[in-house]
């Protein structure tokens, strides 16, 4: 019997000691107690005690039986793993766009740990909130217990099981937390690496600022998230190369073009 179904078993008994007081006493002899062709029946229902099972013996066994099933059933819906494919690459590189693509056209949900961060950012309520606008004014790397525990959240609540992460993860802390963490949650596919110039990065930010909104779109933290991203998050790329999870795409060309090598990389998963 499953160790959390042991644990559980006082609270059974004491519904036993509940029941054992709305009975008459004779019913709970055991010298009294005579087994029913009709047990079985009964212990099939689910439910309040049936009211045909009127000695200790049959309601003992209704309890754990029910109980048990309950057990399992919980036990098999905890140990689905979500699948993840994390998309990595510096900023810039398309990540955001290309994610959207791979949503139209395959069954995946798209979760930026970016967009999150920000949405907590500017969440009035956010115990977070000032800690990460200080990391993402500064173009410096969250902590991961806060970046794991928004990730896990979103996915619990989107109804999906396949994920694409983009930005994440940016640095060994980061990939070391997610293990530690969200081993039980989620099961890393593969990595999706978009690999560009740092050029064609910052022109690309710089463009995209001018519509954005974003506070991180300019030069100076351009230049400081490219950096980070060489220093911290490329190592991270390195280790998943080395375990064979590795998948790159150039993405130096328009959003189309980069697409169609994307989509002929999931066509063949």
């Amino acid at each position: 019997m499953p160790g959390s179904t042991l644990a559980a078993l006082p609270r059974t008994i004491v519904r036993l000691k509940y029941w054992k007081s709305q009975v008459p006493s004779r019913a709970l002899s055991i010298t009294s107690v005579r087994r029913t062709d009709n047990d079985d029946k009964n212990f099939a229902v689910s439910g309040p005690v049936p009211p045909k099972v009127s000695n200790a013996t049959g309601c003992l066994k209704y309890y754990l039986k029910t109980f048990i099933q309950k057990s399992s059933l919980s036990s098999v819906i905890m140990s689905k793993k979500f699948n993840v494919v994390f998309v990595l690459g510096g900023p810039g590189a398309g990540k955001g766009t290309q994610c959207a693509n791979i949503v139209k056209n395959f069954d995946y949900g798209h979760l930026s740990a970016g967009d999150l961060l920000r949405a907590e950012r500017s969440d009035p309520n956010s115990q977070y909130g000032a800690l990460i606008a200080n990391h993402i004014k500064e173009g410096s790397i969250v902590p991961v217990s806060i970046t794991c525990a928004l990730l896990k959240k979103a996915m619990e609540a989107s109804g999906k099981n396949n994920f694409l992460i983009d930005g994440f993860p940016r640095n060994k802390d980061n990939l070391d937390g997610w293990e530690l963490e969200m081993k039980e949650t989620a099961t890393v596919k593969f990595v999706l690496y978009f690999s560009c110039s740092e050029e064609v990065c910052v022109q690309r930010c710089l463009k995209r600022g001018e519509t954005s909104g974003r506070t991180d779109d300019n030069e100076e933290s351009l230049r400081k998230r490219i950096v980070t991203f060489n220093s911290s998050t490329k190592p991270v790329i390195d280790h998943y190369e080395n375990l064979g999870l590795v998948k790159e795409v150039v993405a130096e060309s328009g959003p189309s073009e980069v697409f169609e090598e994307v989509k002929t990389l999931f066509n063949n998963l």
